[in-house]
């Protein structure tokens, strides 16, 4: 969880960089709303490890509340034309961090359910 977070601080990092540049409105505010899709996501990797105490239940949902949220970030980037390989790169990177944090946070659940 912590890498993830890790690589969610670096992208955000890339996207405060673009945002910078100049653009279209259409493309700055699609970027603005990625930026808020990765102060959330770099949250929710962060509490992912205390939670873990807690029940991996509840880690677990906040693991994959993140997908449909980095779905939105693409989309809204595809709706305003903006075409950064890079950008297109650290989503698919965010969306394998979420894959595995949410199959570890899932086995902990299936191993250990009356542990939590």
């Amino acid at each position: 969880m912590k890498l993830g977070a890790a690589n969610v601080k670096a992208t955000l990092n890339v996207y405060d960089e673009i945002t910078k540049k100049p653009g279209s409105p259409q493309a700055l505010k699609a970027l603005n709303c990625c930026v808020e899709t990765y102060k959330y996501a770099i949250l929710s990797f962060e509490m992912v490890s205390s939670e873990l105490v807690e029940g991996p239940q509840t880690a677990n949902y906040d693991v994959a509340v993140i997908g449909p949220e980095i779905a939105n970030c693409e989309k809204e980037l595809i709706d305003a034309k903006v075409k950064n390989p890079r950008l297109l790169a650290r989503n698919q990177f965010m969306k394998y961090y979420i894959e595995m944090g949410y199959e570890i946070t899932s086995t902990l659940e299936l191993e250990n359910p009356n542990e939590y």
